[in-house]
């Protein structure tokens, strides 16, 4: 596959373009204000509440990438139910107001984590440094955000990176989870949580974020800061790993195009796996060979633990090759803000 990436919008006042809906809209946040729009022009739809201290910080983009005050996450179910999450807290969102539900552990989850079944219930995991290795949970609620429950909780790992829902079996979910020896496994569910078919063996090859879906496999880009990175999948109905081409930096974000193209981008971290300063735009027509397409090159605020590492996302929900929306943080040209772009 060759392709061209053309940025065709800058959209500075979207810090994180978080979801695009069943009908196109777009759904994004630019600091604590909510904001959607369905052809040209943004509109504000409520605000998160004020989380202290981080939003004392927000003035400025080095003090609000120290404060990680940007961080939330908005999801759009089937029925038009929106989720919000920030600061340790759960929120329903309605056209003119948010309204908090509860809380979990951490302050909110990866962008393109959060997954619905075919009800309109919406699932995610918890993502948190969880130094003390407590217990990690999966929550289920209601696809009207009425209810919500503990869907699993999880001992003997980090933390939760992804609910993905299987666009080849609906009732099928898999999960991702990490981060160090012995934690990192790609998991299968069929009875709704209960209970998990476990691949890998715990070590860096399985540590994955994103999952891309074919017929016969499933395939991630590790997300390793300390061995090697490589584009790997695994044979749907055997479990076989195989290991592709080698990275200059570990995967976390990406998404599968309604055409099929699969994009993948990769992330400037700290750590002896890290071999690129440009966080990368990867295309693939099997998501097992990789081309790149497009890179950022990391922006000179350090440390990065501090100011943030070099990082492009993408919204969950469905887009075309013609319409990608990315965001980024910590790279020139691309922090803070949000491009539309096209694959041609």
């Amino acid at each position: 596959m060759t392709m061209e990436f053309k940025i065709t919008e800058k959209i500075p006042n979207a810090t994180i373009i978080h979801h695009i809906d069943g009908s196109g809209g777009v759904w994004a946040s630019s600091g604590r204000k909510i904001i959607f729009r369905k052809e040209r022009d943004w509109q504000k739809i409520a605000s998160f509440p004020f989380s202290c201290p981080r939003d004392f910080f927000s003035f400025s983009r080095p003090t609000a990438r120290a404060m990680r005050s940007d961080k939330c996450n908005i999801f759009v179910n089937r029925f038009g139910r929106i989720l919000g999450i920030r600061a340790g807290w759960v929120y329903a969102i309605n056209e003119t107001s948010i309204s908090r539900l509860f809380s979990i552990q951490g302050d909110c989850v990866l962008h393109g984590s959060i997954t619905e079944d075919q009800d309109g219930n919406i699932y995610f995991g918890e993502y948190f440094m969880n130094p003390e290795r407590r217990a990690v949970r999966i929550w289920k609620m209601s696809a009207d955000l009425s209810n919500w429950e503990v869907a699993h909780e999880f001992g003997a790992i980090r933390h939760v990176h992804g609910v993905y829902c299987d666009p080849y079996h609906d009732q099928i979910f898999w999960v991702t989870v990490g981060d160090f020896a012995g934690e990192c496994h790609i998991l299968r569910t069929s009875d709704n949580f209960k209970s998990f078919s476990r691949f890998g063996d715990g070590s860096q090859i399985w540590r994955a974020v994103q999952l891309f879906f074919t017929e016969n496999y499933v395939n991630w880009l590790t997300d390793s800061n300390l061995e090697p990175n490589h584009a790997c999948r695994m044979v749907r109905k055997t479990g076989e790993l195989e290991i592709g081409q080698s990275l200059d930096a570990s995967g976390w974000y990406g998404c599968t195009t309604r055409e099929g193209v699969h994009l993948a981008l990769t992330t400037i971290e700290r750590g002896p796996a890290i071999k690129s300063n440009e966080s990368s735009v990867l295309v693939s027509s099997d998501a097992f060979h990789w081309e790149k397409v497009f890179a950022f090159k990391k922006d000179f605020w350090k440390p990065v633990q501090v100011f943030k590492y070099g990082v492009i996302s993408c919204p969950s929900g469905e887009m075309s090759v013609s319409n990608l929306y990315l965001s980024g943080e910590g790279l020139s040209g691309l922090d803070g803000i949000s491009i539309k772009a096209r694959l041609i």
